[in-house]
């Protein structure tokens, strides 16, 4: 019975080949491309601030497996799936940092899960990668950035930077033998510096993309220019640092030479006060924007610290936050949040 068995199965796989080899001669392969569109349109409008006061910021969508994509395949790969069955798919499991690069590659951080996401936001491709060695692995992933198509990953618990090309193979890693517990990252192409956070120390280390140590900004303190648990970073076109100051409850800026230049935010639970601020990152237009993970919204700060509006609250709906974590602002001023425990990124945009 089982030799009969063994034959019946090969049979049906061999006429399921056939099938789809003469598909492909009598048809063609086929495409279908993508439409332009970043997501589908979303089911509802969310602006804020609400009417009747103008609109300045607008849901777009939300990420969070690859299907979300909305990839249109071809006939072939349709029947491919039909035939033989579909592959598991990307989800996002923990996120917790995110970032975009030139060719709208959409990559994110997830910490519980290990890996690095890759979200191609014009092919509608998509792809992981965790390996740094075949014994080795990215254990918790919490902070990136994009240096030259390569992508800089901080894991806290290898309590070091590991370095990946645009095909996300392993290329090197870095300061393990100075981070305490780093978590942010970010990069000034002007000056060739890597900033790294280092939550545990108390400091901000200051790398180049090779990986040598420059210089080291702060230490711990509640005096301006020194730091309690920093956490996110973020540097704008100028060259300008921006320091998630977390329990200091403050934003503070440096000079690309690491000297302060100002800050604001105190604790509490009125506009512009924070609880627990997390991400950070500026527009085209100088606009500074702060995830709040107790909050569980995003504030919109001008360059001198006042506050202009905010976005978000507690919840799983569109528009709505569940300890979010990291931010990033495009080129395009749409923004990116790493919506943490509701296991997705949304998307919004500024409006002009």
């Amino acid at each position: 019975m089982v030799v009969e068995y063994n034959i019946i199965e090969k049979y049906i796989i061999s006429v399921k080949l056939y099938l789809l080899v003469l598909l492909l001669i009598l048809f063609g392969s086929g495409c279908a491309g993508n439409n332009g569109q970043l997501l589908t349109s979303p089911d509802v409008l969310l602006v804020w601030p609400q009417l009747p006061d103008k609109p300045r910021v607008r849901y777009i969508g939300t990420i969070s497996t690859e299907a979300d994509l909305d990839k249109q395949v071809s006939w072939t790969q349709g029947l491919g799936e039909l035939l033989f069955g579909k592959e598991k798919i990307g989800v996002l499991v923990a996120p917790y940092a995110v970032a975009v690069d030139q060719h709208d590659r959409l990559f994110v951080a997830d910490t519980t899960g290990g890996v690095v996401h890759i979200f191609d936001l014009n092919t509608r491709a998509y792809k992981q990668f965790a390996d740094i060695s075949e014994q080795k692995k990215l254990t918790k992933p919490v902070g990136l950035t994009i240096v030259d198509d390569w992508v800089y990953v901080v894991d806290s618990a290898l309590r070091e930077v590991c370095v990946f090309d645009g095909k996300g193979k392993f290329r090197g890693s870095f300061g393990s033998d100075r981070l305490v517990r780093p978590s942010g990252i970010a990069y000034y192409s002007e000056q060739d510096e890597l900033y790294v956070s280092d939550t545990g120390g108390h400091v901000v280390n200051v790398f180049n993309k090779s990986g040598d140590y420059i210089r080291t900004i702060g230490s711990r303190g509640i005096e301006p220019g020194r730091f309690n648990f920093p956490t996110h970073l973020w540097v704008d076109k100028s060259g300008k640092l921006y320091v998630s100051d977390t329990l200091n409850y403050r934003i503070q800026v440096f000079s690309s030479e690491g000297q302060f230049l100002n800050m604001f935010g105190e604790h509490g639970d009125h506009p512009g006060n924070f609880a627990h601020p997390c991400g950070v990152a500026t527009d085209g237009f100088g606009n500074i924007y702060v995830t709040d993970r107790q909050f569980e919204n995003v504030q919109i700060f001008n360059q001198e610290g006042r506050i202009l509006m905010a976005f978000g609250q507690e919840g799983q709906q569109a528009g709505q936050f569940w300890l979010p974590a990291g931010i990033f602002v495009d080129r395009r001023n749409r923004i990116y949040v790493a919506d943490t425990f509701n296991k997705r990124i949304q998307i919004f945009e500024l409006m002009e």
